[in-house]
């Protein structure tokens, strides 16, 4: 007989781009009133399966410096999305709501008030940092399951499906940039095509930096 726990490691082992309820029943061998027993629809077994991921993270904790721990978030939302193909799709398609999801959210605006900026910056920041990292990840629907690599960022290489999934990354940016690269201003192509071509974590990280560059000059 299958639990809650078990449903979950199901969908997980699926992945949120092929999860659906007879798949999951399929999985387990069970019926979907089973399954409707514990997750009244596909989207809240989806939400559950997120807040499951997102706990499986190590989110950083706040100490002196409010720049090092945003950079350590930003890499923790990486390696939850490169780890869990098709999730960033779920969160920005606005599918998915959970208390894992939210109470993270809320973790990093606390901790930026502790930093110093103020309530309205602290939601803007939490909010931009997110979409930063999950706007790296829209582009391609993933083909496979739910992965359970370490991502392609500081403190690991990449494995299995987070391989896979920043592979897509990268091709799915060929595809939409490359055809288009000789009609850019020759001061911006070798730029662009260095982008194109090499890691998404390196463009990521260059990004990220111009982001907090930003961001310092919000702090009180």
């Amino acid at each position: 007989m299958a639990d809650r726990e078990a449903i979950i490691a199901a969908a997980l082992g699926i992945g949120f781009a092929r999860l659906t309820m007879p798949a999951v029943a399929e999985r387990l061998g069970i019926s979907h009133s089973t399954l409707y027993r514990y997750f009244p629809s596909r989207d809240a077994l989806a939400a559950a399966a997120a807040d499951h991921a997102v706990d499986a993270i190590e989110w950083p904790e706040p100490e002196d410096d409010w720049r090092a721990f945003l950079t350590a978030t930003a890499w923790a939302h990486w390696q939850l999305f490169a780890t869990r193909p098709g999730l960033a799709q779920e969160i920005t398609a606005l599918r998915l709501t959970g208390p894992g999801l939210v109470g993270r959210e809320n973790r990093t605006g606390v901790a930026l008030l502790g930093y110093g900026f103020s309530a309205e910056d602290s939601v803007l920041i939490m909010d931009m940092l997110a979409e930063l990292v999950t706007q790296a990840f829209l582009a391609v629907l993933p083909q496979g399951s739910g992965g359970s690599g370490s991502g392609d960022g500081p403190g690991g290489g990449p494995d299995d499906g987070a391989a896979a999934a920043i592979e897509a990354v990268r091709e799915r940016r060929r595809e939409l940039l490359g055809p288009w690269m000789h009609t850019f201003d020759p001061r911006l192509r070798g730029v662009l095509a260095d982008a194109v071509a090499g890691s998404p974590a390196a463009w990521f990280e260059r990004k990220l930096d111009l982001f907090l560059d930003g961001v310092a000059g919000r702090r009180r």
